[in-house]
């Protein structure tokens, strides 16, 4: 019997849920099965798409994601586990990812455009970039191609790649053309990644999307996350969870930050602090 109020355990994936080899942690896991037995939901939450989360949670039991919901492109998707159809969707207009990405080819920046099917194509992609997704996230490698490549298939949103140059991103975020973000949010995350998402579409709405759906008050949830991008669903959920290996700012906001890092196993922290305690 689950007395603790909480309905809803959300995590990001990448240097959060999974370790830095990108496997799931066997904490994790057991952790979850402890929350599936009394009643909690857990949800996925990722800046990748539901094919590529789902593949990295291959090493978690179906039945432990049975009548869930994974939160994909940074909420721009929310989709029913087992179906292959979103409940819900939002895209970024052509015309907004050729400006983009023609702004970054000026720059001559490694880039991801993601389709609304999970479909990733890579350009002018590093080495750094191409070590780190081996295993982790198929992709279309275009070369050094121009956006036509992914023909006409509805696009999620578009990444500027600077593996280990978080603050270089910022930097070139904060000198872009104001008009260049027009109906975008951008967020950073994993160390390498400015992200440029649709207006409105950032995690926390994602995770008040499926409390909605499930009719669970938000106070009732909890969210765990490492980087900017999750900082929307960290402030709104019940409890916001910052893993030690977290950014500054994340630790900073967050309501609990664990001692244990995404090696570790975080779920099993919060399980043990806000479940058992």
């Amino acid at each position: 019997m689950n007395d603790t109020g909480y309905r809803i355990v959300a995590s990001d994936m990448d240097e959060t849920l999974l370790a830095h080899d990108h496997h799931l942690p066997a904490a994790n896991v057991e952790a979850i099965r402890k929350l599936r037995a009394v009643g909690c939901l857990f949800v996925p939450a990722s800046g990748r798409a539901y094919g590529s989360v789902m593949a990295s949670l291959a090493e978690l039991p179906a039945e432990l994601m049975e009548g869930s919901y994974v939160i994909s492109y940074n909420g721009g998707c929310i989709t029913r586990f087992g179906e292959d159809a979103p409940l819900v969707s939002h895209t970024m207009g052509r015309d907004r990812i050729r400006a983009l990405f023609d702004h970054g080819k000026s720059l001559g920046i490694c880039m991801h455009v993601y389709g609304l099917d999970g479909t990733v194509w890579g350009f002018d992609m590093v080495p750094a970039e191409i070590d780190y997704l081996k295993g982790h996230m198929d992709y279309i490698n275009c070369g050094h191609g121009d956006l036509d490549l992914v023909g006409d298939a509805p696009l999620a949103k578009l990444l500027m790649v600077l593996p280990g140059a978080l603050d270089k991103l910022h930097r070139l975020r904060d000198d872009m053309d104001p008009r260049l973000l027009e109906g975008v949010d951008t967020t950073f995350s994993s160390g390498r990644y400015l992200e440029f998402n649709p207006k409105g579409v950032n995690k926390g709405r994602g995770l008040a999307a499926v409390a909605q759906l499930e009719g669970v008050d938000l106070g009732r949830t909890i969210a765990c996350g490492d980087a900017e991008n999750d900082l929307d669903m960290i402030e709104v959920a019940g409890v916001g969870v910052a893993v030690s290996n977290a950014s500054a700012d994340v630790r900073r906001r967050a309501n609990l930050v664990t001692t244990a890092s995404c090696d570790d196993g975080v779920l099993a922290e919060v399980w043990h602090h806000l479940f058992e305690a």
